[in-house]
C-alpha cells in the first residue's frame, strides 16, 4: 500500500490524539514534507559565558544567521535564541522531529506491511504512527556549548525544568545522529575545567564516557570558536562532505596540521621586547608555535559574505593564547611573559 503526501498528513491529523502528538508537531511535519527545516538541531548550554553563541550569531562568511535558522536548519532549542524559556522550552526540545529525508523515506513505506521495511522501528511488520513516534525521538544534531560539571551529582548546572546538564547530556545524546561540541569548554573542559576544577567540569567526549554513553563527537574549540568553523562544518554535514578530524576531534579543514607560527606574518622578524612593539611575539609568551587553527587566514569580524575577516589576535598586537588546544588554559599560561622563551620555532 502506498499513500500520497496529502493522505499521509490527513492520517497524521487523525491519529494525533491517540499518540498525544502536539498540533505544533503536525505543523512541523507538514513543513518538513514541504522541504523546510532540515535537519533538527538542539543546542544546549552547560558551564559557559555564551560567547560561542554570540560568535555564531555573527556568522556572515558562509551564510548569515537568519538564513541558517530559516533555511538551513530547524533549531528546536537554544536557550538564548528561542523566545520561550524554562519548563515549556525544555519540554519542546524533548519532542524532537525527524529530518526531511527521514520523513520522505517514511512516506514511501507508510502503512506498508511486510518484512525488512527500513522504518519498521518496532519490528511489528507495519510502518505506522508507532514508528513515527520512535523516529521523532532521534536523528537530530546535538550542539553543546560549555563544559559539563559532574560534581555534586550534576548540581552545579541546571538548564531548566529541574534538569541538570549531566541529565540533559544523558537524555539528548542518546538519539542524536551527530554531536558537536562548540568552544573549548565543551570540547575539552576549557576555563571551567582549569585547576582546581571544583565542579568536576568535563568536555563532551569525557562526559559521555563518564555517563557510560560514549559516542563520536566533532570538536569545534576556540574561546570563542570562530562562527565559520561551526557553520562550515554543519554545511559539510548537510551536503554529505566528509568531515576529517584530527587526533583531538577537530575538523582538519579549519584546524590544520601546521601550527599558526608556521604561517605568522611576524615569523622571522626581530623579537619584540614589550607588547605594542613591532616584531615576533614568541618571547612574550605567544603560543602560535603549538596552536592549530586557521586564524591567520580566516581572521575575525567578517565584513561580507565570502570575505575573510579584518583582523586577528596577532594582527592586533596580542600573543596567541592557544585557545583551540586541549590543554587550554592550564597548559598555555602565563598568557604574557615579560621576556624569555615563549615556545620553540
Amino acid at each position: 500500500m502506498h499513500v500520497t503526501r496529502r493522505e499521509f498528513l490527513r492520517a497524521a491529523a487523525g491519529m494525533a490524539g491517540m499518540l498525544g502528538l502536539q498540533t505544533t508537531g503536525l505543523l512541523k511535519l507538514e513543513e518538513a514534507l514541504a522541504g523546510s527545516g532540515d535537519p533538527s538541531v538542539i543546542w544546549l548550554q552547560g558551564q559557559s559565558c555564551t560567547g560561542c553563541s554570540i560568535s555564531f550569531l555573527n556568522s556572515i562568511y558562509y551564510a548569515s544567521v537568519d538564513d541558517i535558522l530559516l533555511n538551513k536548519i530547524n533549531l528546536e532549542y537554544h536557550p538564548n535564541v528561542m523566545a520561550t524559556a524554562g519548563d515549556f522550552a525544555i519540554s519542546a526540545a524533548q519532542v524532537a522531529r525527524p529530518s526531511t529525508g527521514e520523513l520522505l523515506d517514511m512516506q514511501a513505506e507508510w502503512l506498508q506491511k511486510g518484512q525488512n521495511l527500513n522504518l519498521d522501528l518496532n519490528g511489528d511488520g507495519i510502518v505506522n504512527f508507532v514508528d513515527y513516534a520512535l523516529l521523532s525521538k532521534r536523528g537530530y544534531i546535538l550542539i553543546i556549548e560549555g563544559s559539563i560539571p559532574t560534581g555534586a551529582n550534576g548540581g552545579y548546572c541546571e538548564i531548566g525544568g529541574g534538569m541538570s546538564m549531566v541529565d540533559a547530556l544523558r537524555i539528548f545524546s542518546k538519539h542524536a545522529s551527530q554531536i558537536i561540541a562548540v568552544g573549548t569548554c565543551a570540547s575539552y573542559g576549557g576555563m571551567y575545567g582549569a585547576k582546581p576544577n571544583p565542579t568536576g567540569a568535563l568536555g563532551v567526549t569525557a562526559a559521555l564516557n563518564y555517563i557510560g554513553q560514549p559516542k563520536p563527537v566533532i570538536n569545534i574549540p576556540g574561546c570563542p570558536m570562530h562562527p565559520d568553523w561551526l557553520v562550515g562544518t554543519i554545511i559539510d554535514l548537510l551536503t554529505g562532505t566528509a568531515v576529517t578530524l584530527d587526533s583531538n576531534g577537530r575538523p582538519t579543514k579549519f584546524y590544520p596540521a601546521q601550527v599558526i607560527h608556521e604561517h605568522c606574518p611576524l615569523r622571522g622578524t626581530e623579537e619584540a621586547d614589550i607588547l605594542g612593539q613591532s616584531g615576533c611575539l614568541r618571547e612574550l609568551g605567544c603560543r602560535g608555535p603549538v596552536t592549530h587553527a586557521d586564524c591567520h587566514i580566516r581572521k575575525w569580524n567578517c565584513p561580507a559574505a565570502g570575505k575573510t575577516g579584518v583582523n586577528w589576535c596577532i594582527g592586533a598586537g596580542s600573543p596567541c593564547i592557544g585557545c583551540t588546544e586541549p590543554t587550554f588554559p592550564d597548559g598555555m599560561t602565563p598568557f604574557y611573559r615579560s621576556g624569555g622563551d615563549g615556545g620553540d620555532d
